[in-house]
């Protein structure tokens, strides 16, 4: 009995090993392009107070033409923005966080 065991469960085992190997990774259906042309600038906010405030930021941010990325912490008082180069405009960048209700101290 304990061979019939083991003659069945050798086979399911190298079967089963195979049959995970030979699956091909699945690609990912959206490319991320990295690109060398990011520039990342890091701003002074005051008066956020929550991860909402932060969330606020971000969001407005993002609205922005060129804007890559937006890290905003209300622990720090920072907002760290990657953008393209040639796209960034620091006086935008100040009036969206202005006009969302915090302020940019230079």
């Amino acid at each position: 009995m304990r061979k019939l065991w083991i003659i069945l469960i050798i086979p399911a085992f190298i079967i089963a090993c195979q049959s995970k190997s030979d699956k091909k990774p699945q690609q990912k259906k959206e490319e991320i392009s990295i690109s060398t042309d990011i520039q990342e600038v890091q701003l002074n906010v005051t008066g956020m107070t929550c991860e909402g405030c932060e969330k606020a930021v971000e969001t407005g941010i993002n609205k922005l033409d060129g804007i890559v990325e937006v890290k905003a912490s209300h622990k720090e008082n920072k907002v760290t923005v990657r953008v393209t180069k040639g796209k960034y405009n620091r006086d935008s960048i100040k009036h969206k966080i202005e006009d969302i209700g915090y302020s940019v101290v230079e």
